[in-house]
C-alpha cells in the first residue's frame, strides 16, 4: 500500500473510533417520558445515571436535573438572567461541590411534567454547569417512586 493509502486508512479508523465514542459516551438522549395519567409521569434514568425531566421557570423551557440531595430548586446564573430574575438575598450554600456565593429568589411558577408549583423559592448558583436542578422543595410536594431505572412522580397523598 502506497503512503498516501496508509493515511487515509489511519484517518478513517481515527473517524471511526471517534464516531463510536460519540455515539455511545458522549451523546446524551433525552431519556423517554411516559405519562402515566393526568397526575403522574414515568422517567427512565438517562446514560448519565441521572433523572431529568423538561419543564419550565416563569414560562421558559428548562430541563431540571432531578436532584433529591438540593434543598431547593437552584438555577445558574445565566437562566436567571434569561427570564429577568434578580437577587433577593445573598446567601452561601453548602453543595456537593463545596461551599459557593449565591442568592435566594422567588419565581411565580414553576412546572414539571404534570405538576405546577407557584411562588417557588430558588437558589442562584453562578457557577452551576446545569439549567437547573429540582430540589425537595419543589419535590416534597409530589410523591416520588424509583424502582431500579425508572422514576415514578405522581400527586402526594
Amino acid at each position: 500500500m502506497n503512503k498516501l493509502g496508509v493515511t487515509f486508512l489511519h484517518a478513517g479508523i481515527w473517524l471511526g473510533l471517534g464516531l463510536l465514542f460519540y455515539v455511545f459516551f458522549l451523546r446524551q438522549d433525552t431519556p423517554p417520558v411516559q405519562v402515566v395519567g393526568a397526575d403522574a409521569i414515568e422517567l427512565k434514568r438517562s446514560r448519565d445515571g441521572h433523572f431529568h425531566i423538561n419543564g419550565t421557570i416563569q414560562g421558559t423551557p428548562v430541563r431540571y436535573l432531578i436532584d433529591t440531595g438540593a434543598s431547593s430548586v437552584s438555577i445558574s446564573q445565566e437562566l436567571a438572567t434569561r427570564i429577568g430574575l434578580g437577587c433577593d438575598v445573598a446567601a452561601t450554600f453548602h453543595t456537593a461541590n463545596g461551599t459557593v456565593e449565591g442568592c435566594n429568589s422567588r419565581v411565580t411558577e414553576l412546572e414539571f411534567g404534570p405538576f405546577r408549583i407557584a411562588n417557588a423559592a430558588v437558589a442562584i448558583l453562578p457557577e452551576l454547569t446545569s439549567d437547573a436542578l429540582l430540589g425537595m422543595n419543589a419535590l416534597r410536594k409530589v410523591r416520588m417512586e424509583q424502582e431500579a431505572d425508572r422514576l415514578r412522580l405522581s400527586i402526594a397523598e
